[in-house]
């Protein structure tokens, strides 16, 4: 039974800082964002110098210190923005790029989107975005229509490979809770039923097979360890349908938080691996680690090591810390 050691993060803004308006391409940063295919962003990539040094060092060695093999992203604005922080930035800490970038055009009106930073091969994708509240038969909340997209960046669908088996991840980012955590919850949790029945389109009998979703869900259900009923990730975890695993596997519920709100100066777990009842009972004690010396120093709950560079609010890995785990599947066997 392979093990795969899998890590999300949201990179905060992780977008292009070139300035186009001398590249001699009409529309440049419009056409890069619709580069889709693996080669020609690397191509891009050889001809822009698309990132920031100063903001994105300290988020490389952030995720490079998950020693992921696999790394859900959140907050990524194209696929040549996604290579060029995995050749230029993450290869200088990682000892190497990744290789496999997985990132698919989503919703939400600022252009960052989920991706995938993979050593592994990943045999098979898909996006959700163009899915509707109309065709997942789900009520619209708010005052929104069944013509609304049921997801406010995407849920991506993939298929990671190791050792011939195959493990199904489901990346999500749920709306923010910017205008009043309980005046979106209905939103989240419309997207929590979505991812859910992504999930149960996938797998007959969800509940016996490997699969995991994992991202930035915007909400949590507990804060230092008191339960909270105001959260929209309900169809998630109510029933049992996922486990959610830092739960589980960390102690100590103070030490469960990936992101320090400096407003109320709340410590809250907004990111999450999500593990199927199967994967659970695989994984009861499997190692987590979160991932925090790239935070800013007025995360003041944290004393161990910063990064280099660090600063009370800026510079900054993210305003998220990486959330990783070692992780046990049997999943599918690799057809050819």
């Amino acid at each position: 039974m392979p093990d795969l050691r899998l890590a999300t993060f949201n990179c905060e803004n992780l977008m292009m800082r070139c300035d186009f308006s001398h590249a001699g391409i009409a529309n440049a940063r419009e056409r890069l964002t619709e580069v889709d295919d693996a080669s020609v962003a690397e191509q891009v990539d050889s001809v822009f110098n698309v990132l920031s040094e100063d903001d994105r060092t300290l988020t490389a060695e952030a995720l490079a210190a998950t020693q992921a093999e696999v790394c859900a992203l959140q907050e990524v604005e194209n696929l040549v923005t996604l290579t060029a922080f995995d050749t230029r930035y993450v290869s200088r800490w990682a000892g190497g790029a990744f290789g496999e970038r997985v990132l698919l055009e989503g919703n939400d009106s600022r252009g960052i989107d989920v991706g995938l930073l993979s050593r592994l091969p990943v045999v098979h994708y898909r996006s959700h975005a163009r899915e509707t509240y109309g065709t997942l038969g789900l009520k619209p909340p708010l005052q929104e229509s069944v013509n609304d997209y049921a997801f406010r960046r995407d849920c991506l669908e993939a298929d990671i490979a190791k050792d011939g088996r195959v493990l199904t991840l489901f990346v999500c980012h749920f709306k923010s809770m910017h205008g009043g955590r309980r005046d979106t919850r209905l939103v989240r949790q419309a997207e929590a039923r979505a991812v859910r029945m992504m999930v149960e389109r996938r797998f007959a009998e969800p509940a016996k097979e490997d699969w995991v979703i994992l991202g930035d869900f915007n909400d949590y259900f507990e804060c230092d360890g008191k339960r909270l009923r105001d959260h929209g990730l309900g169809p998630l975890i109510d029933d049992g349908f996922a486990v959610d695993l830092v739960t589980h596997a960390v102690a100590d519920p103070y030490d469960r938080w990936t992101h320090h709100y400096s407003g109320d100066d709340t410590y809250g777990a907004l990111d999450h691996i999500f593990l199927s009842p199967a994967m659970a009972e695989k994984n009861a004690r499997a190692p987590v680690t979160i991932v925090r010396g790239g935070a800013p120093y007025r995360a003041e709950r944290y004393r161990g090591r910063r990064f280099p560079g660090v600063g009370w609010s800026d510079p900054k890995a993210s305003d998220h810390c990486p959330l990783a785990a070692v992780l046990r599947f049997e999943g599918r066997p690799l057809v050819a």
